[in-house]
């Protein structure tokens, strides 16, 4: 499947294309990006692209790993989402491609339903948590001496940057809304996060006029954030390339294009809210 572009932000000049990242991602130029955002294959049988073994993971993400080593640049930051097995199964291979742990953030998706959570096939128990490990090289502009998990927070008014703590051990300890303006009644995605993680992913580990790599869209949650935060504050935009196979069956893209757009209706459906410990 050759890949097609299927959206471009008129305002931030953000990227969604419909086919494979890898083939993609050959497209971009060397140092394109500062931060990388993966968020794919968990291995726990949720969908067809999700049928691997733990086991396999790091060599299943090996490749697109390669990619984001060549597309950022020498001082980056990457996020990688998974189970906490999941990750730590991949965790050896980034450090041997120069990655440095930052931190490990933790999704604890208090209040979630636990019948409509996946259970694990080894133990039954619901997954109520989520994992994404925290890694840069280089010295990217948020590094702090004092602490991985403190990120520069830039304020244009004034120029100025200032610590903030935007990471500790809880990436959300409350019960947070999906981020979602979908007309479609069914629930798109079986792992789709608020738009809130991405947001503050972005603004955490990117400078205002930077691009984010986002091989795996989902329902490209960074390139709807991307798109809030440069609505509310041009200056502080970024541009996300992205790309989503589309082929589960369910259109993640139109729905979420719509929502790019500004077409969509401000509604989340409630089973989607249920399944992510939503109020």
């Amino acid at each position: 499947m050759i890949p097609i572009l299927r959206h471009r932000s008129e305002l931030t000049g953000s990227e969604v294309w419909e086919g494979d990242a890898r083939q993609v991602a050959a497209q971009l130029e060397d140092d394109v990006a500062s931060l990388a955002i993966f968020d794919g294959p968990y291995a726990m049988n949720k969908a067809e692209w999700d049928r691997l073994r733990v086991a396999d993971l790091a060599e299943w993400y090996r490749p697109f790993l390669e990619d984001a080593d060549r597309l950022l640049g020498a001082s980056a930051s990457l996020y990688f989402w998974n189970t906490a097995e999941g990750w730590a199964a991949v965790h050896p291979l980034l450090l041997s491609m120069g990655w440095t742990f930052r931190t490990l953030i933790v999704w604890s998706k208090v209040g979630a339903n636990p019948a409509r959570l996946t259970a694990s096939k080894s133990t039954k128990w619901p997954t109520t948590s989520e994992f994404c490990g925290f890694y840069g090289r280089g010295s990217p502009f948020h590094q702090n001496p004092k602490g991985a998990d403190n990120v520069w927070r830039f304020d244009p008014s004034n120029g100025m940057r200032s610590w903030e703590r935007l990471w500790s051990g809880n990436m959300i300890s409350r019960p947070g809304k999906v981020g979602g303006y979908y007309e479609n009644p069914e629930p798109l995605h079986p792992c789709q996060k608020p738009i809130l993680f991405s947001e503050r992913m972005i603004r955490a580990s990117s400078r205002p006029g930077d691009t984010v790599w986002a091989p795996f869209g989902g329902t490209i949650r960074e390139a709807v954030a991307a798109e809030q935060i440069a609505r509310s504050n041009p200056e502080e935009a970024r541009r996300v390339i992205t790309a989503e196979l589309n082929q589960d069956g369910p259109d993640y893209l139109g729905p979420s294009i719509r929502q790019l757009r500004g077409l969509g209706t401000r509604r989340v459906d409630p089973r989607q809210g249920q399944l992510f410990g939503s109020t």
